[in-house]
């Protein structure tokens, strides 16, 4: 008696494995979600260019010692052959380590970022992904 009670509590486990492994397998994993602060995402790899608001009248100026290359593992180098790590959640970038330690920016685009004076502001200057190394070469001024 004691095999068939043993034998009939496995029967309902058994019937349902089939529907339990077919919800586990087909559920979509989330994106991996900061608290708070929104999705954990990285920077296109490259150099960033960063330069001055240009006008109609006035070309950007480079700041080649605000630029960087964004590099492998969340991490960038600078001109100067510096490196130091960033956090990019939702569209708020920090650099967390290295010679550019708490600059604060915010992504727009895939392309753009303005940095943010201390108060959170946007500022007028932005760093702009380029596609080559030439790019740094120069400081703009011979364009």
């Amino acid at each position: 008696m004691k095999r068939d009670f043993a034998r009939s509590a496995r029967r309902p486990l058994a019937s349902a494995l089939p529907a339990l492994l077919l919800a586990v397998l087909t559920a979509a994993p989330a994106p991996a979600e900061a608290a708070p602060g929104g999705l954990l995402r990285t920077l296109l790899k490259g150099y960033w260019i960063c330069e001055t608001e240009g006008d109609a009248t006035t070309p950007p100026k480079r700041l080649l010692q605000d630029s960087f290359r964004v590099i492998a593992d969340s991490s960038y180098r600078t001109n100067k052959g510096e490196t130091g790590t960033y956090l990019l959640l939702g569209n708020d970038l920090v650099m967390t380590t290295g010679p550019f330690r708490a600059r604060k920016y915010i992504l727009v685009g895939q392309g753009i970022l303005h940095p943010l004076d201390a108060q959170g502001k946007r500022t007028t200057n932005r760093c702009v992904r380029q596609s080559s190394a030439g790019a740094l070469d120069n400081d703009g001024s011979g364009d």
